[in-house]
């Protein structure tokens, strides 16, 4: 009796996780000189918190493992959640997402850290949690997250920086002071955008609040699998018409 509830188990759990892979069960494609380095960067929506909530990273790599691209997601912390192989590939969890983070922390992140190499591709989402917890004015924030972009630029003159106007929260959770506030902001991050891509370097913003709906939120602020997947869609867009091969 025993022998046969240790093989039951076994089968069940063989098909159960047959298509959620550990990093240490399927290879990750080759990095070559010609691999795209590519940085996730920002607060808790970048860092993900599987099973509670996801980041869109899974779903934009996916996306341009589907595609051919041929990328490199680096950072100095890992996901070591569990998600669907593609292509024969286990996800690239490499990340630089931190739970709770504001624009100056990302800042002193980036100005204690480095990257061997250094990202060619920024994705930077930053910028939620100045705005609901702390009192910093929203030309404060900007004038942090214009650092920020700098100390990206200082480290590769010809970064390509993916841009976050960022979606809002649950209908409930957004007070008209914060719905101003992330209004405001977003509307700053253009004129970012704008003022600071270079003839190298192109900032590139992305609009992931229009047709936000409550339903693609795990909680409050975060994202559920269909949110992720529509925020890692409009990345994935944004790197085709902007990124070369």
């Amino acid at each position: 009796m025993h022998i046969k509830y240790m093989l039951t188990v076994l089968f069940i759990t063989f098909f159960a996780c047959s298509d959620e892979l550990r990093q240490d069960d399927c290879p990750q494609p080759n990095v070559t000189p010609s691999t795209i380095q590519i940085l996730p960067l920002g607060d808790s929506r970048v860092e993900g918190g599987r099973p509670e909530y996801e980041s869109y990273r899974y779903w934009l790599w996916s996306k341009l493992v589907q595609n051919s691209w041929d990328v490199d997601f680096i950072g100095t912390r890992t996901d070591n959640a569990d998600y669907p192989e593609v292509g024969g590939f286990c996800f690239d969890n490499e990340h630089e997402g931190t739970g709770g983070a504001i624009t100056t922390d990302i800042l002193e992140t980036l100005e204690n850290v480095s990257f061997q190499p250094e990202p060619e591709v920024a994705l930077l989402g930053i910028g939620g949690n100045d705005l609901v917890d702390t009192n910093r004015s929203v030309t404060e924030i900007i004038n942090t997250l214009n650092d920020i972009i700098d100390n990206l630029q200082a480290r590769n003159s010809n970064i390509t920086i993916l841009l976050e106007q960022i979606a809002p929260g649950k209908s409930e959770f957004m007070t008209p002071e914060i719905t101003n506030r992330f209004n405001q902001f977003n509307i700053e991050v253009a004129n970012v955008a704008s003022a600071q891509t270079t003839n190298q370097s192109k900032v590139i913003d992305i609009d992931m609040a229009a047709g936000w709906q409550d339903s693609y939120l795990a909680d409050d602020v975060h994202y559920n699998e269909a949110g992720a997947n529509i925020v890692g869609t409009r990345y994935f867009n944004a790197f085709e018409a902007n990124v070369n091969r």
